[in-house]
């Protein structure tokens, strides 16, 4: 037997039944850019880089988001950091995120680095950043020597050199941006907000797979 409440709940949810859970769909020029020509980029895995600078304060902010993000990667789904830095004078920071990956002090120092610049916990000189930069590493326990000799290695310079080129070929020109096989950036200014910028690169990474499929 149909009672009168069954009625009432059947009608208060008819309109949720008839609605669309569709996944959200991006146009190219608006939530998302197309990279012209494309960065050159793997075609075994579908890479997806993080474009970052230290001196940017929103880019501290999108940190949690993209790292809750990468914690749950598809298998065919690689995920990699590029530090930027739009000037010469800036080179220092980008050498210091490879000196800390070298090091294995990624975990324990990149974020309280990032902070101290974004917040202003210590001074630093932008115009020639190195100094105060070894200053904060030793000041949190890190060898003053083999800080500098890893600054200087062969390993950190090329990987600065690479991150240059990289984020150069990507046509990056504002920070936080998210590159997606050497075809797409998005990033929150372009999709709304820092929250809904995982979704972007979800659908993002399907258009690879759907033209790699042919």
């Amino acid at each position: 037997m149909i009672q009168r409440r069954d009625l009432l709940i059947a009608a208060a949810l008819a309109p949720v039944a008839g609605h669309s859970f569709a996944a959200p769909s991006y146009t190219a020029g608006k939530e998302y850019l197309v990279v012209n020509p494309p960065a050159p980029s793997s075609r075994d895995t579908i890479e997806v880089i993080e474009f970052f600078a230290y001196t940017c304060p929103h880019c501290l902010k999108f940190e949690p988001t993209i790292n809750a993000w990468k914690k749950n990667l598809p298998a065919d789904v690689t995920f990699r950091v590029c530090p930027v830095a739009w000037q010469p004078k800036f080179l220092p920071f980008t050498q210091t995120y490879y000196a800390l990956e070298a090091l294995g002090l990624l975990d324990k120092l990149h974020t309280k680095f990032f902070e101290s610049v974004i917040y202003q916990e210590r001074t630093y000189n932008f115009e020639n950043p190195a100094a105060d930069i070894a200053e904060f590493m030793a000041d949190n326990g890190v060898d003053a020597k083999k800080w500098e000799q890893t600054m200087r290695s062969f390993g950190v310079q090329n990987k600065a050199r690479i991150a240059t080129q990289t984020w150069q070929t990507y046509q990056i020109d504002s920070t936080p941006m998210v590159g997606v096989a050497g075809l797409y950036t998005t990033g929150a200014h372009l999709v709304g907000t820092r929250e809904q910028t995982p979704a972007a690169i979800d659908f993002l990474i399907e258009e690879v797979r759907r033209q790699r499929r042919g």
